[in-house]
């Protein structure tokens, strides 16, 4: 009868911690990228820009967006600029392209303008034609080369933030810094006030 009673003490104390932490931290959110999607010819008329590109290096990130320096080799659509910024978000599951890495080439559908585009997996067309090149061709007609473009100036590199075990790092030694100034902050109020009460 004890282990009875002592065994339904200890899951009713596991379901209750269980709500516990539940409440306090709540339920992980599920994300996923969920496009209404365009077929092929919509997605050429919502484009602004649809192009071979060369992503060179990241110009910057903050909160998930990342934005990159890109190199425009072939243009079907749009601005007839040799280098771009590109924005996308580093999440997939927030239908951005992910983290692009250096020197990938990408055939590009991207929505801006003056230079400045952004991209994600709705821009592209849901069902594409098995060689889209030549759906591009035969739509848009022949690409504009623009590789005998000289290239301007590239931008600065940003460089890339600490890992996060240093940035731990570093935020440990402030707060242990932090907390000896406090412990010799108050050992010195207390030696004051015991000397006043002497005195």
């Amino acid at each position: 009868m004890d282990t009875t009673t002592a065994r339904r003490g200890g899951t009713l104390l596991a379901v209750l911690v269980g709500l516990l932490l539940l409440a306090l931290g709540g339920a992980p959110v599920a994300h996923a990228c969920s496009c209404v999607g365009y077929d092929f010819d919509e997605a050429v008329e919502e484009a602004d820009l649809i192009a071979d590109v060369r992503v060179q290096h990241e110009l910057e990130a903050e909160d998930g967006y990342v934005t990159y320096y890109a190199v425009v080799d072939r243009v079907w659509k749009g601005e007839h600029a040799r280098t771009i910024r590109l924005g996308t978000h580093e999440q997939t599951t927030a239908c951005g392209l992910g983290r692009i890495p250096p020197d990938s080439r990408l055939r590009l559908w991207a929505y801006g303008g003056d230079g400045s585009y952004s991209t994600n997996w709705c821009a592209l067309p849901q069902k594409p034609p098995s060689d889209v090149r030549a759906a591009l061709t035969e739509k848009l007609g022949e690409p504009t080369d623009l590789t005998d473009i000289p290239l301007p100036v590239e931008p600065e590199r940003v460089p890339r933030p600490p890992s996060w075990p240093l940035y731990a790092v570093g935020v440990v030694l402030v707060a242990r810094v932090s907390m000896q100034a406090v412990r010799a902050a108050a050992v010195g109020v207390g030696l004051a006030l015991h000397r006043r009460s002497r005195g």
